[in-house]
């Protein structure tokens, strides 16, 4: 019966000691390193969050583009309509040096979405009059080689802090 005693003193006074020491310890104690708001100014409540207000370069890259893309060989010449392989997804067989892209790129806060477009005229008849083996083909999807072109689209998302706002 004494030693139930005992143990259950034991219990209680060291209970408290051990509770506490599970606890995390504060930061910027002397035993622990110092806060991260002091150093990181992703935790300073003043820090702008806005991409603009951290560096006014941002301003140029928002808004709309139409711009023009000039694809070459390694040679300089201008690059030429190459054969679709369904199979692995590769081959541009289409117009490629004049393809018109739109651009839609947004900042708002710390946020940066950006929206493209890329349009490829139609192939030139003489690569249309090309046969190819299978699984080459002169068009990708069910368009029709020399009338129709080409789009696709492209996207990216970042942000220049953490996304806390």
């Amino acid at each position: 019966m004494k030693s139930f005693s005992l143990l259950s003193i034991l219990t209680a006074s060291l209970a408290p000691a051990i509770t506490d020491a599970l606890k995390p310890s504060k930061c910027g104690g002397s035993l622990t390193s110092a806060c991260l708001s002091e150093t990181d100014k992703r935790y300073d409540a003043d820090y702008p969050v806005s991409i603009v207000e951290q560096n006014p370069t941002w301003n140029q890259f928002e808004g709309l583009w139409k711009i023009t893309i000039k694809n070459y060989e390694g040679d300089g010449t201008p690059a030429l309509p190459t054969p679709y392989n369904a199979a692995i997804d590769q081959g541009v067989p289409y117009t490629r040096d004049d393809v018109v892209g739109f651009y839609n790129h947004s900042l708002i806060g710390s946020r940066m979405s950006i929206n493209r477009y890329y349009v490829f005229n139609p192939a030139p008849e003489a690569f249309c009059n090309q046969t190819f083996e299978p699984p080459f083909l002169n068009v990708a999807g069910p368009g029709v080689c020399g009338v129709n072109g080409y789009a696709f689209t492209a996207g990216q998302y970042g942000t220049s802090t953490h996304d806390n706002n």
